[in-house]
């Protein structure tokens, strides 16, 4: 009983080590009060690289933008058209560029908030504020001015959610928010949804602050991330044209 036990622990397909940074570089975006993370983190058995930017609620002002016409030819023409800060690509879509799940623009309501087993969460800005909602929980779409619905989630309550998906590795794209009021956006490359909520809690990826909620956007192909800082521009990016993005502006 000793040994099979002695195995059950040594064996990496038992074993869940915990996700550590193993090289760092912090910087600033070159406007607004928004800081800005590489990291490259490992469990030991392989490593995964994150880009994510992270701010105040009250410093940023947070906007999804629809390109359900085609009007924008990836992130980087949406972080010019639009003046923004940094971006990631947003939400699940079909075949067509249309939106799967809840998308509001500024007010506009572009697609219904659907209910399917994938799609467990929503970011949303109402009264300029930001939040992070199980979808069950969404107030309604009154007085709503950006909303994104997608999943699954990541992270609730501080910790990582049960039954993630653990077996297909792709790139991620996540939103999240600390209990401090601290919120931020990024992807990683590459990595299952399990491993990826494992890491938002493993590594302190904003310093002195504990993760509360996180939520999975669209990944895969789709996964973009754009910000210029004051040491160059860090651009990732996959398919060249999503239905929506999240964008961080900086406040008037």
């Amino acid at each position: 009983m000793k040994l099979i036990l002695l195995v059950v622990l040594l064996n990496p397909l038992y074993a869940h080590a915990d996700w550590k940074a193993i090289q760092r570089e912090d910087s600033n975006a070159i406007r607004g009060k928004v800081k800005v993370s590489e990291l490259v983190v490992s469990d030991g058995s392989h490593d995964a690289e994150l880009s994510f930017v992270y701010f105040r609620a009250g410093d940023v002002r947070l906007e999804s933008v629809s390109n359900l016409e085609r009007q924008f030819r990836g992130l980087n023409n949406v972080i010019k058209s639009t003046g923004a800060i940094a971006g990631v690509n947003g939400g699940y879509f079909d075949e067509r560029l249309s939106p799967v799940g809840l998308l509001i623009s500024n007010g506009r309501v572009l697609h219904g908030l659907q209910k399917a087993p994938l799609l467990t969460g929503i970011f949303y800005v109402k009264g300029a504020l930001p939040f992070l909602v199980r979808t069950q929980h969404f107030p309604g779409t009154s007085a709503v001015q950006q909303a994104i619905q997608c999943g699954p989630f990541l992270v609730d309550g501080g910790r990582t959610v049960p039954g993630l998906e653990n077996s297909r590795t792709a790139a991620r794209t996540f939103i999240f928010h600390s209990s401090a009021s601290v919120w931020g956006f990024g992807i990683c490359r590459s990595v299952t949804l399990a491993e990826m909520a494992k890491i938002l809690i493993d590594v302190p990826i904003v310093p002195e602050h504990h993760l509360n909620r996180a939520l999975n956007f669209d990944g895969g192909y789709s996964t973009a991330f754009y910000v210029q800082t004051d040491r160059g521009t860090i651009f990732s990016e996959g398919r060249p044209v999503v239905s929506d993005y999240l964008v961080a502006k900086a406040k008037d």
